[in-house]
C-alpha cells in the first residue's frame, strides 16, 4: 500500500533527480515537481533512464501553479533564445537577478523585465508586481534548469576523466595511498552555490505562493538543511511553530542505481511492507508524537522498516538515506514560504487563503555512518 492521502511535493527542485526519487517512491506516489511553464515536461533527453521509467509509471506528477496561457509560446520563446545567446543577455540576466530576486530595486526590476518582455512581444502585465514578480520567478527557474543539466553533464565528463586518470595512476604507483586528484577535487566543489540556492528558494516560494496549485500538497520535501532550518525558525515568536525542535519521525530510505529491474524491486518491497505502509500511512495522515510501538515499528536504524529494508536493498548494494519529518500545526503553507523565501518588497501582498493546515516538512540526506 502506498500513502496516497499525501500529497508530496519537492522544493525547490523542478527538474526530477533519480537520486531523490528512488528512496521516495518506495513509499509516496504520485510525487508532484512543480513547473514554471505549463505543458512543458521536462524532455526525454533531460532525464536519466530511471527518472524516465518513473514518469511513464505514472510515479511522477507536475503541475504549473500560474500558468502563462496565450503568453506560454512566447516565453519559450524568449527562453530559447536567451540560451542560445547567453552571452548576449548574460548582463542584463545578472541585474535581474539582482534587482527583481535580491535587494529592493523596483524600477530597475521593471525596466529589464519590461526590455526582455518587449523584445518577444508579450503584452504589459495587467497585475504589474503579482505579474512582473511571477515572470522573474519563471525565468529564473527555467534558467536554473538549464544550468542543472549542464552542471550534470559536467560531472559525468569529470567522472570519465577520473576513471582514466586513476587507472593511470594506479599503472604509474605502487602506493596504496591515494594520491591527489584534481578531477575528484572539482567533482567535490560541483553543484549550485548558496547564492543560487536562496535564488531558487525565492523563485519557488514565489510560483507556489503567488500561484493556484491543483494538487494541495500537504508534505513538503527538501535535501536542503538551510531551507528546512529557515521554514521551522521563520518566526520564533509563532507559539504554533515555537516548539518544533525535533522530528516527528526519522524513516530510513534506500538509495538506489539505474537497474534493469527497478519495478520489480519496488512491487516487492511495497507488498512485503503493505502492513508497515499502512502504519506509515495512519502515522502521517493524522500526525502525533510516535508512542514507543511507533517508534519501534518506523523511527530509525533498528525499526522493523529498517530491518525490511535490509532484506530487499541489502547495505552493501544500496545505500541509505533518511527522511526526517517536521510537524508544522496550523500554518498556510503559502504564507510559509512566501514569508521565509519570497518576500523583499513591504507592499508584497501574500494571498491570504485562509486555508490553515497541519502540514509535513521533511529533509532528505544520506545517513551517517552508512
Amino acid at each position: 500500500m502506498n500513502i496516497h492521502s499525501q500529497t508530496v511535493c519537492i522544493f525547490p527542485d523542478i527538474l526530477p533527480r533519480a537520486e531523490i526519487l528512488f528512496p521516495l517512491v518506495q513509499v509516496f506516489q504520485p510525487i508532484v515537481y512543480l513547473r514554471p511553464v505549463e505543458e512543458d515536461t521536462p524532455p526525454e533527453n533531460n532525464l536519466s533512464l530511471l527518472c524516465r521509467e518513473m514518469i511513464e509509471q505514472g510515479l511522477l506528477a507536475f503541475d504549473c501553479p500560474a500558468p502563462l496561457q496565450d503568453d506560454r509560446e512566447r516565453f519559450l520563446s524568449l527562453v530559447n533564445n536567451i540560451q542560445e545567446h547567453r552571452d548576449d543577455y548574460a548582463g542584463q540576466l545578472g541585474r535581474l537577478s539582482l534587482a527583481g530576486l535580491g535587494k529592493k530595486a523596483p524600477e530597475s526590476k521593471t525596466s529589464i523585465m519590461g526590455a526582455l518582455l518587449k523584445q518577444s512581444g508579450i503584452a504589459d502585465p495587467k497585475d504589474e508586481q503579482r505579474d512582473m514578480i511571477l515572470w522573474q520567478a519563471r525565468l529564473l527557474l527555467k534558467l536554473g534548469e538549464f544550468f542543472d543539466l549542464e552542471q550534470e553533464e559536467l560531472q559525468k565528463n569529470l567522472h570519465r576523466i577520473s576513471a582514466l586518470e586513476q587507472g593511470l595512476i594506479v599503472e604509474l604507483r605502487e602506493e596504496k595511498d591515494q594520491p591527489f586528484s584534481l578531477t575528484e577535487a572539482l567533482s567535490r566543489g560541483g553543484g549550485s552555490s548558496d547564492g543560487q540556492l536562496r535564488l531558487r528558494l525565492k523563485a519557488w516560494s514565489r510560483l507556489f505562493g503567488l500561484g493556484n496549485c491543483k494538487q494541495q500538497a500537504t508534505t513538503f520535501i527538501t535535501t536542503s538543511r538551510d531551507a528546512l532550518e529557515l521554514l521551522l525558525d521563520k518566526d520564533e515568536t509563532d507559539t504554533e511553530m515555537s516548539h518544533v525542535s525535533s522530528p516527528l519521525l526519522s524513516l530510513e530510505l534506500p538509495g538506489g542505481r539505474e537497474t534493469e529491474n527497478f519495478t520489480d524491486h519496488l512491487n516487492a518491497f511495497q507488498q512485503d511492507a503493505a502492513d508497515l505502509l499502512e502504519i506509515l500511512s495512519q502515522t502521517l495522515t493524522t500526525p502525533q508524537p510516535l508512542t514507543e510501538e511507533q517508534k519501534k515499528i518506523l523511527n530509525g536504524p533498528t525499526s522493523d522498516w529498517a530491518t525490511l529494508l535490509d532484506k530487499h536493498y541489502p547495505k552493501g548494494e544500496n545505500t541509505r538515506l533518511t527522511l526526517h519529518f517536521y510537524l508544522v500545526p496550523n500554518v498556510n503553507p503559502k504564507k510559509l514560504f512566501l514569508e521565509t523565501f519570497g518576500r523583499d518588497e513591504d507592499d508584497l501582498k501574500i494571498p491570504d487563503t485562509g486555508r490553515q493546515a497541519d502540514i509535513l516538512l521533511a529533509l532528505l540526506e544520506e545517513t551517517e555512518g552508512i
